[in-house]
């Protein structure tokens, strides 16, 4: 490890925070992160009530297997002696009267869209095909334009390569405008739920996004056993080994700028904590607009916030049941027979 040379702050303690303060921490920076919460992990958590766990954040860890990711889950601590349960399909929907398996084996998935849609055979083919080939999670790398090199470059190039004859056929062609081509109504909205949700709708996401999505989401992506906390809790102690500290219950009202420069932040308590670096790890927009006023939107973020399409709020109830649901699908996407509206 190298001599810590600057301090840095790090505001939040999830995924993003605790990460950052590990890197830190490899490279050479003292780091310490203040997070409002009590324990680490931020959106990433799950709680406990009447002896059950309600977890609804970590469903799979990408990576989990190989590529970069997994090097990158190495490093900060998650991979020790971390065991992974791999489904076998992406989620189950039910129809009123009609029903599919997203299941990882292509063969039999297929043979399930066409006895739902004979007419739809051909697009179904195309579908099945594109999500059960080969995905371009081989061309990610963790390093930045400013640390990578020709070798970098040609390395990712040659990843990219076997796709180009994809992203030709697809490269202007949206996941939705896709879907919009299946006759039958139930294939329509089924094949829709492999990455999007009913009412959640991803306007403008790119088909060629599609492209390997069995093995990037099923047969790569583990579920960590032990779940959501396990894994984040493993990243928070990784930090703490490294000589990193989480100050807990500290909420940040405030970021401390100087000439332009963000040089420590401000607790609710009044105290005040500086660093020669200040990492934001939580929410964009309290940043942005509230604390600091928007004084420093550029363009990129400008659009962002003003453009971006809005995700519709989902509403989510958690229950526990007491008995072994082992057998039945992990995830089940069904109808109602008539629509709930809660809060318009």
């Amino acid at each position: 490890m190298k001599k810590h040379t600057s301090s840095i702050i790090v505001v939040g303690a999830g995924i993003a925070g605790l990460s950052t303060g590990c890197y830190a921490q490899m490279n050479g920076y003292q780091s310490t992160i203040f997070e409002m919460h009590a324990i680490p992990g931020g959106l990433c958590t799950a709680w406990k009530r009447k002896g059950y766990t309600f977890d609804l954040s970590m469903h799979f860890l990408v990576g989990s297997k190989s590529g970069a990711f997994y090097k990158m889950w190495q490093e900060l601590g998650l991979m020790e002696n971390q065991h992974f349960h791999y489904h076998d399909e992406i989620a189950y929907v039910g129809g009123l009267h009609k029903s599919l398996s997203i299941c990882a084996d292509p063969r039999r998935l297929l043979d399930q869209l066409i006895a739902l849609s004979p007419a739809d055979a051909k697009l179904s083919e195309e579908f099945v095909r594109l999500v059960s080939g080969r995905g371009m999670m081989g061309a990610a790398s963790l390093k930045s334009s400013e640390s990578s090199g020709m070798f970098d470059s040609l390395k990712m190039l040659l990843a990219v390569l076997p796709h180009l004859g994809m992203l030709r056929r697809y490269g202007n062609k949206t996941f939705e405008e896709f879907v919009q081509g299946f006759q039958d109504g139930f294939v329509r909205d089924a094949v829709r739920c492999f990455g999007d949700a009913p009412d959640w709708p991803m306007q403008g996401f790119p088909l060629s996004a599609m492209a390997g999505l069995i093995n990037a989401t099923v047969t790569e992506a583990g579920v960590p056993l032990g779940g959501s906390q396990k894994a984040v809790f493993k990243i928070a102690e990784k930090y703490q080994k490294l000589g990193g500290e989480i100050k807990y219950k500290q909420r940040v009202t405030d970021i401390i700028v100087e000439n332009d420069r963000a040089v420590g932040i401000r607790l609710e308590d009044g105290s005040e904590h500086r660093a020669d670096i200040v990492v934001w790890a939580g929410d964009g927009h309290t940043a942005i607009f509230d604390i600091l006023g928007g004084q420093y939107l550029d363009d990129k973020i400008r659009k962002m916030y003003e453009e971006w399409t809005v995700v519709q709020p989902l509403v989510h109830v958690s229950m526990g049941v007491a008995r072994d649901l082992s057998a039945q699908p992990h995830r089940f996407i069904f109808e109602l027979e008539e629509p709930l509206r809660i809060a318009g």
